[in-house]
């Protein structure tokens, strides 16, 4: 076929196949099953899917995957619906899907999809005529691999240099690369350097953030990639495809595939060709597109309403003067009247004429905005529903993940699937991905014992995992659930010091349930020894990222001996939604109003003391009640109940878990669409992003489910850091003040914010606080006149002041340093490290 119609006709065809293929996997895998367990007619509309399938292929000439899915065909036509199929002939049909999955992905990156290992895979599927790899393609291959290292190796030492123009960019064409090496490997058999392979792409993703966790990581990659090396060296006739190496020398960077389709109509079967003519598929890059023109058209009604109301303010203003006016003619007239009266009498008339017209224009205006409103309400609905998409289509793919990961680590797992029919935003479908393929991979390895082990506890030789979806009102909670041996939170600890994440007295100081948590701190791992499956620091830790960045959060709970479960909770949608603006301090805030149940009063008499805890009896039921202010790090302010006056308080509700917090003020409620802060504050967990407020305001967005989670009694803090100096962190701009607040905890301080230096003036006033970290330039009170109000101050004097300011000439550090500033740092020196060390240095006993 001609290129540049394959081309234009390329998205539909990869959004059908795809769907096809999991269509495809799933039946394959049904007819592996008892017979009375099946759904009626499974085997023909597996032929007819596979028949469609190959028939597509080959009407555009692709026939890689047109041979792959002949050969799949003819293995099915031996098989009566009453027949199971064998163990072996499902494998090999599943590793076809598989690789024609990979052509698809070289298809969507403008490559010749080709399918990997094509001979040997024809050949287990009993086609006969397989593809039989030319004299030399191995050891060409290997050379090909070795090629790749080299490319590998001076992805390394470009990003260890100090300066890299896109740090991401060369990360993303490292691990494409290893990983398609990886996968070279895996077709040729060659198993240890596709297990070293992806332990180099795995190492390349952690050196991204760049900072301290990139230098430790560096470190692997480059003991990774000696391995690897030998291991290419080894391997000279294990024959690798030369074929599937060459698609590593051009791996595609990830986002490439731009014009991956998705169905744009629900309910459509692809086995029904008749419904073709009532759908229509589009670019996701287009739906994206819309989406955004959709969110900006709602934003720009909400400040064209804005508008209206001052109009009106303006209009009652107007209507005033002119009864002053007329006042004033009236007297004139009683007066006797004169040379000003005529004038006057007319300016009067000319301004009620306007001012008709004016009411006019403004009922018009009124009118339209109320039509526009309707519509662009109704195009949001409907675009809601064009990405809402069932979530069977990322919980189906599991079935494969969890026979392949069972069957390499020897073991029996019986896995449960629900809420297939469940229907949410397509962008939340895609990023659970990979975080559904972490959980259920870790389920298999660390929570199911192996049958020896499940004999010996009683427990029936098949471990079994549940994969669930559960609405949960505007929300859902994707849970997997093992039947294992349960997380053992003394092992969490042990490998938690011994990987240097907390030291020996402070792990012994946690909760269970937060020790249970460190499990998602990057670089954990208890597996000791690097395997195709664990141990490489890298997979937990990508769930927790990925529910922040989704407005979400994400538990673990176990039972020693009888299972763990996770829970990842996310809105069904990451549209525009409705958020209530709350002020807490000189701080507002958005919180999401599907998670607000209530707004109510407080009195004295209504709030306690439970268990060492602070309660507030609503409704006959006592409820956890905290500062919403020290509950997103900002400093303790006094509260309404401690003089005996009425507090304002908002319920958050999450599942079935409810808690109040404490505000100072409701200010409004508008649409809001939640941006994200970039990974900069990605690690401050209250926060789901930001949203600009139709008059312009920057505000940010809290994650509310991480809220209620945060407030348990037993995940709150115990005192572990209470011997830890405290910082106080002063900076007007949001997004540098939570930055810098981040990169301190993260180092294990506790942190305290305020927006100016009259706030942090009055904190310090308040509470004692070891160091102070201060931006130059503030309203109020700025860096400088922090830093001399400190340094005059009886009993803070000795309080060590940072200030970090974007101010860089000689004059302005001698200024810094005359007011008494302890340290000055640049702003673009805190990422490289600057701040942390000389934090430490004016810290010396921390």
């Amino acid at each position: 076929m001609d290129a540049q119609l394959l081309r234009s006709i390329w998205p539909v065809f990869s959004a059908e196949t795809r769907e096809q293929i999991q269509a495809i996997g799933s039946k394959v895998l049904g007819l592996e099953g008892p017979v009375q367990e099946r759904e009626p007619d499974l085997l023909p509309s597996l032929k007819r899917l596979v028949h469609s399938l190959k028939g597509s292929a080959a009407s555009l000439g692709l026939d890689d995957i047109e041979k792959v899915v002949h050969a799949i065909e003819d293995g099915l036509a031996h098989f009566k619906p009453e027949d199971r199929l064998p163990r072996a002939v499902v494998e090999s049909m599943l590793r076809g899907l598989s690789a024609i999955e990979s052509a698809m992905a070289r298809g969507d990156a403008g490559q010749s999809p080709a399918v990997d290992g094509l001979g040997s895979l024809l050949a287990a599927l009993g086609r006969e005529g397989a593809v039989s790899a030319p004299a030399g393609a191995a050891s060409g291959g290997v050379a090909k691999g070795l090629d790749a290292l080299e490319s590998l190796e001076a992805a390394l030492g470009a990003l260890c240099s100090p300066d890299v123009p896109d740090r991401a960019a060369v990360v993303r064409t490292a691990v494409d690369r290893a990983r398609a090496l990886r996968q070279a490997a895996e077709t040729a058999g060659v198993e240890k350097v596709a297990s070293l392979a992806e332990a180099a792409a795995l190492g390349f993703t952690r050196m991204e953030p760049g900072g301290d966790a990139a230098g430790l990581a560096a470190s692997d990659v480059a003991g990774t990639l000696v391995d690897l090396r030998a291991a290419l060296e080894a391997s000279g006739g294990a024959g690798v495809v030369e074929r599937a190496v060459e698609a590593l020398q051009s791996a595609p960077a990830p986002g490439s595939a731009e014009g991956s389709g998705v169905q744009a109509a629900s309910g459509a079967s692809q086995e029904s060709r008749g419904a073709a003519d009532r759908t229509v598929r589009v670019s996701v890059k287009t739906l994206e597109s819309l989406a955004l023109q959709v969110e900006l058209l709602l934003s720009g009604r909400a400040q064209q309403a804005r508008r209206g109301d001052a109009h009106r303010a303006l209009m009652d203003g107007m209507h005033e003067v002119l009864l002053n006016l007329e006042r004033a003619s009236s007297q004139l007239v009683l007066s006797g009247g004169g040379p000003a009266l005529e004038p006057l009498r007319a300016g009067v008339m000319q301004m009620r004429a306007l001012q008709k017209r004016l009411l006019e224009l403004a009922r018009e205006s009124h009118r339209d905005g109320e039509q526009l409103a309707l519509v662009a309400q109704v195009a949001r609905d409907d675009l809601r529903d064009l990405r809402m998409v069932p979530a069977s289509q990322v919980l189906e793919p599991l079935r494969r993940t969890v026979r392949e990961v069972s069957a390499r680590l020897n073991k029996d797992v019986t896995l449960e699937l629900a809420g297939g029919d469940v229907r949410l935003d397509r962008r939340i479908l895609d990023a659970l991905k990979d975080p559904l393929l972490h959980l259920v991979r870790n389920a298999i390895d660390h929570g199911i014992e192996s049958a020896a082990e499940r004999r010996s506890a009683g427990k029936p030789e098949a471990g079994r995992l549940s994969v669930r979806v559960e609405p949960r009102g505007t929300r859902i909670a994707v849970v997997v659930e093992d039947d294992g041996g349960g997380l053992s939170p003394e092992r969490v600890r042990a490998t938690a010091v011994r990987r240097g994440l907390l030291t020996a007295e402070a792990a012994a100081k946690l909760s269970d349930a937060q020790a249970a948590r460190l499990v998602f701190q990057p670089g954990f791992s208890t597996r000791e020894q690097v395997t195709a499956t664990s141990g490489r620091g890298v997979g937990l830790d990508v769930v927790q990222a990925t529910a922040q960045r989704l407005q979400g959060s994400v538990d673990v709970d176990f039972t020693a001996g009888r299972g763990t479960r996770f829970t990842v909770d996310l809105p069904l949608t990451l549209a525009a939604a409705l958020g209530l603006m709350v002020r807490t301090g000189t701080t507002v805030s958005a919180i999401p109003s599907d998670s607000v149940k209530r707004v109510l009063r407080l009195s004295p008499d209504d709030v306690g003391t439970v268990a060492g805890r602070v309660v507030a009896r609503v409704d006959g039921e006592q409820l956890t009640f905290l500062p919403l202010a020290e509950s997103i790090g900002l400093p303790r302010l006094p509260l309404a109940l401690d003089s005996g006056k009425m507090q304002n308080a908002a319920l958050l509700a999450v599942g079935d878990e409810r808690v109040l917090f404490a505000i100072d003020e409701v200010v409004g409620q508008q649409e809001i669409v939640v941006r994200s802060l970039g990974r900069h504050v990605a690690s401050v967990r209250h926060l789901a992003g930001a949203a600009v407020l139709d008059d312009g305001r920057v505000v940010p967005v809290l994650n509310a489910a991480e809220l209620v989670r945060a407030a348990r009694p037993e995940t709150r803090s115990v005192g572990t850091q209470s011997s830890r100096p405290r910082i106080l962190v002063c900076d007007d701009a949001l997004t540098t003040r939570f930055a810098m607040k981040s990169l301190l905890e993260i180092a294990g301080y506790p942190v305290v914010t305020a927006a100016d230096g009259e706030e942090a003036w009055s904190v310090l006033e308040r509470s004692p606080c070891q160091l102070v970290v201060s931006d130059w330039q503030m309203p109020r009170l700025d860096g400088v006149g922090l830093a001399r109000r400190i340094k005059s101050h009886p009993t803070l004097h000795r309080t060590p002041i940072i200030l970090v300011t974007s101010l860089d000439s000689p004059e302005d550090r001698a200024a810094g340093l005359e007011a008494g500033a302890d340290g000055y740092l640049v702003k673009r020196e805190v990422e490289r490290g600057k701040l942390l060390e000389l934090v430490r240095q004016l810290l010396p006993a921390s």
